[in-house]
């Protein structure tokens, strides 16, 4: 996508107005969690041994592999794209492919957009609600990867994507979790007690829970089994769901 007339500070490009509010909550919740990544570390995502990264593999790796089997050329939109790691990967399939990383996280795009330096790579800030005009029928594929409980609208979220997909265009959710109805009171006590006991109470506000019925009608391409022989021989893998939507 052209964004010659965008205003661009630090090879980040600027959609909309910057508001700070989310991003100061969610860099204060990842210092106090000792989760704010070095330059070197980012570089090696997701093949960390660090927190949560052994479990990120094997969905990364599935998705680029879904990615190549497609042998085209795509157009691929990374919601809540962060530190640009997992743009990287989509990136690196194909130097076909061009890649949006998109967030609302100055610091952190920064440091994407820092790190990864590709001529298929773009990194730019922006409210997804607010680029309907730049973004409608543009993209074969948008990602969520990790991000989808950020959003506290899940059924005005996907109306929008919809709208931002070509023909047959396709919806992921990687790496997120979804609840069954009876589960959404309690997940959101447990987010509320987290946050508050570690000192950000309010990031609370942004993170919501969200039902498992509002994913009914996607395919679910990979389901966490628990597996015993799994387990003893310590094989780590992603503990939720990968759904996918695709545009008719």
């Amino acid at each position: 996508m052209d964004f010659s007339n965008v205003t661009q500070l630090q090879n980040v490009y600027y959609l909309t107005p910057e508001n700070p509010e989310f991003s100061t909550h969610y860099l204060a919740v990842r210092e106090k969690e000792n989760r704010v990544l070095s330059d070197a570390q980012v570089r090696e995502l997701p093949y960390l041994d660090l927190y949560e990264w052994p479990f990120r593999v094997k969905p990364t790796e599935r998705f680029t592999n879904y990615i190549a089997s497609k042998n085209s050329e795509l157009k691929i939109l990374a919601i809540g794209c962060g530190n640009g790691w997992f743009s990287n990967k989509i990136a690196e399939v194909s130097e076909e492919n061009q890649v949006i990383g998109l967030d609302v996280n100055r610091e952190e795009l920064e440091q994407a957009a820092r790190i990864f330096r590709k001529k298929n790579i773009q990194f730019i800030y922006a409210d997804i609600f607010k680029v309907s005009e730049q973004f409608e029928a543009q993209f074969d594929i948008i990602t969520l990867n990790g991000a989808i409980q950020y959003f506290e609208d899940f059924e005005s979220l996907m109306t929008l994507l919809k709208s931002y997909l070509k023909p047959k265009g396709e919806i992921h959710i990687i790496d997120s979790p979804f609840y069954k109805t009876d589960e959404i009171l309690s997940a959101k006590e447990r987010t509320k007690t987290y946050y508050t006991e570690l000192g950000v109470p309010e990031m609370a506000a942004h993170y919501h829970a969200h039902d498992l019925n509002f994913v009914k009608n996607f395919d679910v391409l990979y389901t966490y089994k628990r597996n015993i022989i799994n387990k003893i021989l310590g094989k780590k893998d992603s503990p939720f769901s990968w759904y996918r939507f695709i545009k008719k």
